[in-house]
Formats: C-alpha cells, structure tokens, sequence
C-alpha cells in the first residue's frame, strides 16, 4: 500500500516533509489555502472537496489546526499537525494570549476532535490537548532537519560571503522581533550584559531570509539565543545545531533537545544575568571546529518514516472493515 496524501500548503518545512514522504514512494499533492482572513477557510471547502474527489486521497494531512475548517466532511481519514499558535495561542503584549488566538485554540480542539490522528511537535503540545481520547490518538514526531542543507559550514567562509568582521561576537536571534512571544527585549538584555566581559558582543537579528540561506547565517554567528514565552520547538535550534552553532534557550519548546544535545543546547533562566551566564558557556562550544551537534533521529527521513506509520493507523480501519 502506498498511500498519497492531499494537504493544504504549510511553509517550507512541509514541503520538505513532502519530498522525504515523495522518496518512500508516496504520491503528495498539495491543496492551498490562500492568505488572509481566517473567513478564507471555509471559502476554500468547496476547493478542497473538489481536490478530493479529483485525487481521490488515502490520507488528507491537514498543516496547522485552523487549516481543518477547510476540510469537508469526507469519509477519507484525516490527520492533522499541530505546530504551536493553534494549541498554545499567540503571546499578547499586555501578557497572556489574544482573545483571537484563544478562538483559534477552540477551533484547533475541535479539529483534533474530527481527525481520525494528529501529530505534534513536542509533548508539551500534546498535553495542551483538551481529551484524553484526543491525546490518545496524537503522535509526537518532532521537528526535523535535513542534514545535506543543514550543515556545518566554517565561521571564516560564512563572514567573508557576508563582507562581514571577524571580530565580532554574534549572537544571532532567528526571530520577528516585532512578535512579543520572542521577547526580543530580553535577548538584547541579556547580551547587554554579556558584553560586560565580551565586548566585540552583539545581537544579530535575522528574520525573512530565504530558508535554504539560513545555514549560512548560522555558519556566520558563534552562538543563537532563544527568549520566547511560547514556542512548539522552535525548528530554528534544530537547523542551528546541525550547523554546530551552539543555542541559548530559556525552557520553552521541544524541551527534550536539552537532553538530546546537552554540551551545545544550554538551558538558562529567563533572565538577563541566567541568559547571559549560558552565553558564556557557549562561547567555549563556539570556539571549537564547527561539527554537527544534531541527534541523529532529528532527520527529515526518519521524521517522514514516523509520519509514514501515523497514516498507515489511520488508513488501516478504513480497509479493514
């Protein structure tokens, strides 16, 4: 049985799942969304049915739980990824999450209810499902990397395409600093007070570049920092330690990855001082030749084989019944 598979269009990194599913012989075939207000989902319900019909599906792998609303009701199994703002909200600047993302959470709760699997990101993502019956049926498979783009690419190489110093100390923070979940103002703080014993120190805000440069950003800077309220990974510390760039983190996200990759993945308090006390244990990891430091179960391939079996045990009742 080889399964193929209709989902609506969700980043790059799914397109990249797609290929890996493409190379263990699956058909995908992509249904987009559009852009805009949330109204575009059930605007797109009659487009997604005619998809199904003219695909004729095993499997519709729905990419972010609003995107479920544009699903109609299909005797065809249903999986769907949740990736963070739909099960955890949007982080407001006032502090809590935005009334609209606590609709959306709703919507997301009802999505998951409908579909036959789910799959998340991280445990914590799991646990922010309502029903048992719901977790029961949801699969953790973590964010993943593809190590042939992903590399380690040496400091030198990375500074001199940029036109860059070699005296800088960059601490590179791969956000939307406009998003307060980031907390970009802690992250300036507390490399604030990590230039007190470092001073060629400074943040390096990356943000809307093309997501196969990225490896060459991370080449570039000597060590990342994460400061967010809420994330579902992020993706961003997985890419950088396949780079051997050493990552800061508060603990937030894919929480395992401290464990994964304890000597380059450094957990810190979300504070100024603690953030900056981990800067400066990273700052030896930094000054060692550039290697690897991803896990190796943290491939696209092997996150494609774990979404592989999670449509195998949705398709399974249909044929065997």
């Amino acid at each position: 049985m080889h399964p193929s598979s209709a989902f609506p269009l969700r980043g790059v990194i799914v397109q990249r799942i797609a290929r890996s599913l493409e190379g263990l012989g699956h058909r995908v075939e992509f249904v987009r969304l559009g852009v805009g207000s949330p109204g575009r989902y059930f605007f797109a319900r009659r487009h997604v049915a005619q998809a199904i019909r003219e695909l004729t599906p095993d499997v519709i792998h729905v990419h972010f739980g609003y995107s479920g609303l544009a699903v109609p009701a299909t005797p065809i199994p249903v999986v769907t990824s949740f990736y963070g703002d739909d099960l955890h909200g949007t982080w407001a600047l006032c502090g809590g999450t935005t009334i609209k993302s606590k609709i959306g959470v709703i919507v997301s709760q009802f999505v998951a209810l409908r579909s036959s699997r789910c799959i998340v990101v991280s445990e914590g993502s799991r646990n922010r499902l309502w029903f048992t019956g719901t977790r029961r049926k949801t699969t953790v498979i973590r964010d993943a990397v593809d190590p042939q783009l992903f590399r380690p690419i040496p400091r030198e190489t990375a500074r001199a395409r940029f036109g860059m110093s070699s005296e800088e100390l960059l601490v590179l923070f791969p956000h939307d600093m406009s998003q307060p979940t980031k907390r970009f103002w802690l992250a300036q703080a507390a490399v604030d007070e990590f230039k007190e014993g470092e001073p060629n120190a400074r943040l390096w805000v990356v943000n809307g570049q093309a997501p196969d440069e990225m490896p060459w950003y991370y080449a570039a800077a000597d060590m990342m920092i994460i400061t967010s309220v809420l994330e579902s990974g992020p993706s961003s510390a997985k890419e950088a330690l396949a780079c051997g760039l050493p990552v800061v983190s508060v603990p937030v996200g894919d929480q395992q990855l401290f464990h994964d990759a304890p000597d380059a993945m450094l957990r810190a308090s979300p504070s100024a001082s603690g953030l900056a006390g981990a800067l400066k244990r990273a700052l030896a990891v930094a000054r060692e030749p550039r290697r690897s430091r991803l896990p190796d179960h943290l491939t696209l391939r092997t996150a494609a084989e774990h979404i592989e079996r999670v449509y195998r045990e949705a398709v399974t009742p249909r044929y065997a019944g």
